[in-house]
């Protein structure tokens, strides 16, 4: 479990320093042309639902990791298995 804790992290990582090096090149070419970080404006919700929906997915997994190792099944219905059964 541990290495896919680690593999979890590794991946979370990665895609938000991927997700970050966006607004900064587009920053980077915004202060080369004189232009500040007027470039950069447009685009900041769209980056941050993006960096958003990377932090959500990386919780369900961390979440679904945990309840692995605690041996519980995760559900996707939300709703345990029997419950609603007459």
């Amino acid at each position: 479990m541990l290495e896919k804790r680690k593999a979890l992290y590794r991946k979370f990582a990665v895609g938000s320093l991927c997700l970050l090096t966006i607004p900064a090149l587009i920053l980077l070419l915004s202060i080369y042309k004189g232009a500040g970080g007027a470039g950069l404006v447009p685009g900041i919700p769209i980056y941050l639902a993006l960096l958003g929906g990377a932090i959500y997915q990386f919780r369900k997994e961390l979440r679904e990791l945990k309840w692995e190792e605690e041996g519980r099944v995760s559900n996707e219905a939300g709703c345990e298995p029997g419950k609603n059964e007459k």
